[in-house]
């Protein structure tokens, strides 16, 4: 993290009190540092960034004078701005892989970095096993502007989340000589260094269960021992769902009180709110099914498609309306984008959320056409298929559309709305005098729908550019027939549009693995979302294995500190609480008891106000952008990390109380009473600490509990100086089980778990 972003926290947030600046510099040290057995696949390495021989000083030439060979020493002094030839070793490239799978960074003597352009990588010809990466010295992000032309800077290059040596670099004849323990020289040695080609370990699987689950568990983990991870995701592509069933509650009425009577007047009453109206069964099941559900892959994939057709409950009001909407998500979480995209049209929670239930060709809404293009297909600028953008010959962003284009779709969004009509066959859900949130929205009156021509994309082989005008509109046979032809083909338009692939991988990135995916690992996406290898575009069990068994996804440790992930508040906790076995609660107000039977030994799921304090009130998301934009960059860096737009003094706060809850001894346990029949929280939470305990309990220096967790909580990639401070601050002769709780407490709200590597 740059310099100026540590002084911008510290000034903020620090002068507030201790805590306050405490619990914010965690996240904001995970942004800068800690962002900073499968089936035979091969573990990633370091990169091996070159030096001269005897020298810290970067192995570097000016790319006109390469002849194809190594270099003995360096050529020349560079300027801002030209551009420099360097050599990376200890990499073997996938066939295709060219340099969009390489970042190199630089920082000058007052730590300000750079994020430098690869403009070309070459294999040696005399000298197999290196490459040549050809670089430009400027600031590719734009954040810090260029380097200074004189004196020094420090190079590094990112290679699969992995990091290389640092080294450096001469910018100018005169300046500052930078000084840095870090810096490590390797030369050229007489034989090309040979990657490593084990067999990745159980650090590896760890891994996968927090992209692929909502967290590691014991069962998860013994059944992917048994048969790996891509036989895994095949048979989750079959796996019966939801494990747990959907609430199903029957629709009712907008006027709640009237419906169900004045809330407050008793519990009946209040329980008809509760479960009509509010989120709370809702919530309820997605985090049951998030923590014992066993269809864990098309859960994840299905809340990552949450988080990009984004509905939200505080617009819906309805808990069938809402549950509708998941439906489709999970329908849709392995099938075909395209049908995903006419589902979600179609749907009446969506309809409501974004208008598209109001449209009518006397009155168009462009709310639901323009997310559509913007959040959920094209994006606003044009891609090339490795998620980067394409610039015109002044350097400047191509838009995807403008808003001449936006007026031409939203003609095509004109008509649909709820089908309140149970005599019609399509509509078999409606109850009469209520919005019909179960069944897909319908052309009611026909003639609402927009008959005039349409022109939309004109991309290169794009289908359906031009829409006809409707010459046959005489009777609402003929008016739905061409309405509903034309809805098909718009979103074939937009469907086959190039940037969708990129697009859509991108985000599915962000959201499974890591928030600054390198070009190449989003090319390879785009490349499965186009074509699943049998000619078929969209294929989302193509692109979701493609997205979990890139090599960049893949391997025990991660050493790029721009790779990973912060956890968003539901996956830190069900990541934490699946790790230790979650359970029903074991105390209530710190006395223990013992959960009803009807628990059957599970958590009751009741996380809402949690999750609402933490920064993400699940299923409510504040507004169609998301919970957070997916373009966030880390304040005071140049990094993507769109889940830290949720990061402030109050959340982190909140996440740490929570924790705290959990680990020491249980959470918010609710008995049932006669004049409260429905607890809130009927079964509470706790996790399973047994281990942990034994651990404490069997060495008193606590380096068998701190190892143990090393490994059960962070795939063994703690650093000693964790380690170091953990073990001070549980080593006062204290119980086990204060022992076990506590470093279970400091490894959990720590930076280096919080972020998800």
């Amino acid at each position: 993290m740059e310099k100026n972003g540590l002084d911008l926290y510290f000034k903020q947030f620090c002068s507030k009190g201790f805590f306050i600046c405490l619990s914010v510099l965690l996240f904001v040290f995970a942004a800068a540092s800690a962002m900073a057995q499968n089936d035979g696949e091969f573990e990633s390495t370091d990169p091996i960034l070159i030096s001269e021989a005897g020298s810290t000083r970067a192995l570097a030439i000016n790319p006109d004078s390469w002849t194809g060979g190594l270099p003995e020493r360096t050529s020349e002094i560079f300027a801002p701005g030209s551009r420099v030839m360097v050599f990376v070793s200890n990499v073997e490239l996938l066939r295709g892989e060219g340099g969009n799978a390489f970042r190199v960074f630089a920082a000058d003597a007052d730590g300000t970095r750079y994020r430098l352009t690869v403009e070309d990588i070459k294999s040696q010809t005399r000298d197999a096993g290196f490459y040549a990466l050809t670089l430009r010295i400027h600031d590719a992000s734009g954040y810090n502007g260029q380097p200074s032309a004189k004196g020094e800077v420090l190079i590094w290059v990112s290679w699969r989340g992995n990091t290389s040596n640092r080294l450096r670099l001469r910018l100018g004849k005169s300046g500052r000589t930078i000084r840095d323990a870090t810096l490590v020289a390797a030369p050229a040695p007489v034989k090309p260094p040979v990657q490593a080609e084990r067999l990745t370990s159980g650090g590896d699987r760890k891994r996968f269960m927090e992209q692929a689950a909502f967290g590691p568990s014991d069962t998860l983990d013994f059944r992917l021992r048994q048969i790996g991870i891509r036989r895994w995701i095949d048979e989750q592509f079959f796996k019966p769902y939801p494990t747990i069933p959907y609430p199903n509650f029957p629709l009712k009425p907008f006027d709640g009180a009237a419906s169900c009577g004045l809330y407050g007047t008793n519990p009946e009453v209040d329980l008809c709110h509760r479960n009509h109206y509010w989120n709370y069964n809702n919530t309820k099941w997605l985090v049951q099914e998030a923590l014992y559900g066993e269809d864990q892959l098309r859960r994840r994939v299905s809340w990552a498609l949450h988080q990009v057709w984004v509905v939200s409950h505080a617009n819906i009001s309805q808990q069938r309306g809402t549950q509708e909407y998941i439906e489709i998500l999970d329908r849709n979480a392995f099938g075909n984008y395209r049908d995903l995209m006419l589902e979600m049209t179609l749907s009446p929670a969506m309809g409501e959320y974004l208008d598209m239930v109001r449209s009518t060709r006397q009155n168009p809404n462009e709310n639901y056409p323009r997310e559509l293009l913007q959040l959920f297909s094209t994006g606003l600028y044009m891609l090339n298929q490795d998620g980067t953008l394409i610039l015109d010959n002044q350097g400047n962003r191509v838009p995807t559309y403008d808003q001449a284009k936006i007026e031409q779709f939203t003609k095509v969004f004109t008509g649909w709305t709820h089908c309140n009509n149970g005599t019609n066959p399509a509509c078999p859900g409606a109850v009469p005098g209520i919005p019909n949130y179960i069944d897909p929205m319908f052309l009611v009156f026909p003639n609402d729908h927009d008959q005039t021509v349409k022109a939309l994309f004109n991309y290169s082989g794009a289908p359906n550019s031009t829409i006809a005008a409707c010459t046959n509109c005489t009777n609402d046979t003929n008016r739905r027939t061409y309405a509903t032809d034309s809805l098909n083909r718009t979103l074939d338009n937009i469907f086959n549009h190039p940037n969708v692939g990129p697009f859509v991988g991108k985000l599915l990135i962000q959201h499974l693995v890591t928030s600054d995916p390198s070009p190449a690992y989003v090319a390879r996406v785009s490349a499965a979302f186009n074509n699943n290898g049998s000619g078929v575009r969209g294929d989302m069990k193509a692109v979701v294995k493609a997205v979990l068994l890139d090599v960049e996804a893949r391997g025990s440790r991660k050493t790029d500190s721009t790779y990973g992930k912060l956890r968003e508040p539901l996956q830190h906790m069900t990541n934490l609480l699946r790790s230790f076995n979650v359970r029903a609660g074991t105390h209530s107000n710190n006395v223990p008891v013992t959960p009803p039977a009807s628990c059957q030994g599970r958590s009751d799921g009741v996380f809402d106000w949690i999750m609402r304090e933490s920064g993400q009130d699940l299923l409510m998301p504040p507004s169609v952008f998301n919970y957070f934009p997916p373009d966030y960059v880390v304040p005071g860096t140049d990094i993507l990390g769109p889940e830290f737009a949720m990061a402030n003094t109050g959340s982190s706060f909140a996440r740490n109380n929570h924790i705290l809850n959990f680990t020491f001894g249980g959470l918010w346990f609710g008995q049932a009473t006669g004049a409260d029949p429905y607890p809130y929280v009927p079964c509470g939470t706790s996790i399973d600490r047994s281990e942990a305990i034994a651990w404490a309990a069997a060495d008193a220096t606590g380096n068998t509990l701190i190892e143990g967790l090393n490994t059960k909580m962070m795939h063994g990639t703690m650093s000693e100086a964790m380690k170091t401070k953990i073990r001070s601050a549980v080593n006062f002769g204290v119980s086990a089980e204060l022992k076990a709780s506590q470093a279970i407490f400091l490894i959990a709200s720590s930076s280096q778990y919080q972020i998800q590597r």
